[in-house]
Order: C-alpha cells, then sequence, then structure tokens
C-alpha cells in the first residue's frame, strides 16, 4: 500500500475505535458488542473510508465531520460483508484473515451485528450532520437503488447482467464514499464526479475478481477461488481473464487522467487506479 493509503487507513483506525467506544454500540449487551467490535477488525484495506477521508478532505470539512462519515461508511460495509457471508446467501467460512462472524458467534448473532452495524451506520451520518438529502442519497446507494438490490441479482440465477450486478452490489458504496462528503459541503453534486467514482468502484470489482481468479487465500483475508467453483456472476467469467486484465488496465489510465482534473489537489485520488490495478499484478 502507497504511504498516503497508509496514513489514512492508519490514522482511521486510530480514531475509528475511539470514536466506536463513545457511540450507542457501548449499550449494547457484552457479547453483541464483542461480536461487532470483531467483526470491524481483521485485515483490513479500509479502502472505503479512506475514500472518504480524503473527499472529505476535499470538500473542505473538518476532521471530526470527516471520521464519522468515514466511519458510517465502514459500519456500512461491514454489516453487507457480515451478512454476505451467512449460510444462506455466500456461505463463506472466512473475512478478513479470520473466522466469520457467524462461524465465531453463530448464525442469530451475525444477523444482529449486520442489523446494528446499519444503525450505527445512520447513526454516524447524524453525528456529522450530514444535510436531508446526502442521507438520502447515502440510503439510495444501500437500498433498493444500490447494494441490496445488487446482493438480491448475485443470488438471482435468472438475472443475466454480471455489470449491473456489480454497479449495484460493490460500485454504489465505493461511489458514495466519495460523493457523500461533498452533499455535506455542497448543496449541487457535479456529474463528473459521480461518474469517476462510479467508474472507480467498477474498477475496484475487475481487480477484485483477478484477485481472487488468480491470488491465495492467506493473502485475500477469505477464501480464493470460491467465485469460480460457485459459477458466480464474476467480470472474469463475463469477460475471460486476459480481457479482464486489459479492461483493468484501460480503466486505469482513464481514472488516473480524469482523477487530475477533477481532483487536481488529490494525489492519492490520481494514485487509486494505480494502486488497485497492482494489487493482481
Amino acid at each position: 500500500m502507497s504511504d498516503p493509503l497508509y496514513e489514512l487507513k492508519s490514522r482511521f483506525e486510530r480514531d475509528f475505535f475511539s470514536l466506536l467506544r463513545r457511540s450507542s454500540l457501548k449499550s449494547a449487551p457484552p457479547l453483541l458488542r464483542e461480536a461487532t467490535e470483531y467483526t470491524l477488525s481483521g485485515k483490513n484495506k479500509r479502502f472505503r473510508p479512506v475514500l472518504a477521508l480524503e473527499a472529505a478532505r476535499l470538500a473542505g470539512l473538518n476532521d471530526t465531520r470527516a471520521l464519522r462519515i468515514a466511519a458510517s461508511l465502514e459500519c456500512l460495509h461491514t454489516y453487507s460483508l457480515v451478512h454476505d457471508d451467512l449460510p444462506a446467501m455466500d456461505d463463506d467460512d472466512f473475512r478478513r484473515g479470520q473466522l466469520s462472524c457467524h462461524k465465531k458467534y453463530g448464525e442469530a448473532t451475525a444477523i444482529l451485528v449486520g442489523d446494528l452495524l446499519q444503525s450505527l451506520s445512520f447513526e454516524f451520518l447524524a453525528m456529522a450532520d450530514v444535510p436531508p438529502a446526502g442521507v438520502s442519497y447515502f440510503a439510495r446507494a444501500i437500498g433498493a437503488q444500490g447494494m441490496v438490490s445488487g446482493q438480491f441479482i448475485d443470488m438471482d440465477s435468472s438475472e443475466a447482467s454480471t455489470l449491473r450486478m456489480h454497479r449495484l452490489k460493490t460500485g454504489k458504496l465505493i461511489e458514495a464514499a466519495v460523493v457523500l462528503p461533498f452533499f455535506t459541503a455542497e448543496e449541487k453534486i457535479r456529474l463528473p464526479l459521480v461518474r469517476w467514482a462510479r467508474c472507480l468502484g467498477l474498477l475496484f470489482q475487475i481487480t477484485d475478481d483477478l484477485l481472487d481468479a488468480t491470488g491465495d487465500s492467506a493473502a485475500l483475508g477469505k477464501t480464493a477461488g470460491k467465485d469460480a467453483a460457485q459459477n458466480k456472476k464474476t467480470i472474469v467469467a463475463a469477460l475471460g481473464l486476459k480481457t479482464a486484465q486489459r479492461r483493468s488496465l484501460e480503466l486505469a489510465a482513464a481514472l488516473k487522467i480524469s482523477a487530475a482534473q477533477i481532483f487536481p489537489q488529490s494525489g492519492l485520488f490520481a494514485s487509486l487506479p494505480s494502486f488497485l490495478t497492482n494489487r493482481h499484478s
């Protein structure tokens, strides 16, 4: 990981767990609190909160509000992973280099951990004073117009659109990580910003699929090769390995050029496309 990404990740983790201790999580039954904190730990890139922190800096937000928005993204993303790992969905035993929540604490607790993390996500948005338009955008991005619908399409074999599924399931939350801080600072969101964030989400998914196809479980922190074994709708399966690799490089090059135009003050956003493609090189 490049230095700016690592520094933001380290800063987020330090401040995030301190913020958690001051949230409503402290009122949860001890075992539920333990299971929730467990799912938020482990081997973790913190990609979405790092995006949010950098976007918040560019939007001119102070560190307190930036952290709360980043915490909201991390809680929401982790909730999606906890539920995605359940036997009724992807049925995965490992996540972030450790046992999945349901394997360690049981399915019922894992379901409740996901529910709690979703509520914490909106608690942190409220603490950040995100305006109603931003909250509405976030709710749509993770619900029927975004992540949840994408998860459903992933499980529904009659739905054929792989790209649409990934745009909703993975891309919408990555898009939100970049766009949401600007809702807090501006009344009108620029379309080029949304398009760039949407393409970044696609690049992330392509490289993630490439890693699943070519990486190993220890490096991934989850079961490698599981997508192919379960005939999942992946971009690698849809395009083929070589075409997916070529597409990732083309998309990364375009994102790097447009980042310099849209985010001229962010070396980090300019470097992200190369960082993502190098994950599978």
